[in-house]
């Protein structure tokens, strides 16, 4: 199925109606009990492969670029991947560091690539909090946003950092463009 989807869909509709559609369903048949872990963990990891090898060559380019991490403990990482291909589509460079990054890695990577923008997502708003002196750093220094579900525009702004709320394929849009272009944001 995904190989038709993605033939006959755009990239963005691909990711919107079809990816994370399906993930929010599967996150509230999840939460319902419908879904055990085993199956949350082998659909993820498969459309994680599938998206993974839609990201190759993405850092290749000359356009701006964006530094992608999940914090330290954030394991949910298919939004921000998501994120980064709707960027790439839009001629962003992306440097992935997925999940799980230790916020000395994420400093150093920063300092050395120099993006222009650096993101990071996550499920929990602990696991934002727990690092919240070092991103207030990072974001005093370079472009931040921060996403997902643990993010608020308290955090945000205690940060110095953009708050992208809502659909990640939207909020990339937003971000290239300046502006709102879907409604569900």
């Amino acid at each position: 199925m995904f190989d038709r989807a993605l033939a006959t869909l755009t990239l963005e509709t691909l990711l919107e109606e079809v990816v994370l559609g399906y993930l929010a369903d599967l996150g509230e048949r999840w939460s319902a009990g419908q879904a055990t872990v085993a199956q949350e963990h082998f659909s993820t990891n498969v459309i994680r492969g599938r998206l993974r090898g839609l990201a190759r060559d993405w850092g290749q380019g000359g356009g701006p670029l964006a530094l992608l991490a999940c914090p330290p403990g954030e394991l949910h990482d298919l939004g921000l991947i998501c994120f980064g291909l709707a960027l790439r589509a839009q001629s962003w460079r992306i440097a992935y560091l997925g999940v799980d990054t230790p916020v000395d890695t994420l400093i150093r990577a920063a300092d050395g690539l120099r993006p222009d923008l650096v993101v990071l997502t996550a499920t929990a708003s602990q696991r934002f909090t727990r690092v919240r002196p070092e991103l207030r750093d990072l974001g005093s220094a370079r472009r931040l946003a921060v996403a997902g579900a643990g993010a608020t525009e308290a955090l945000a702004a205690s940060v110095d950092a953009e708050l992208l709320d809502g659909n990640p394929v939207a909020q990339a849009a937003r971000l290239v463009t300046g502006r709102e272009v879907r409604d569900g944001c």
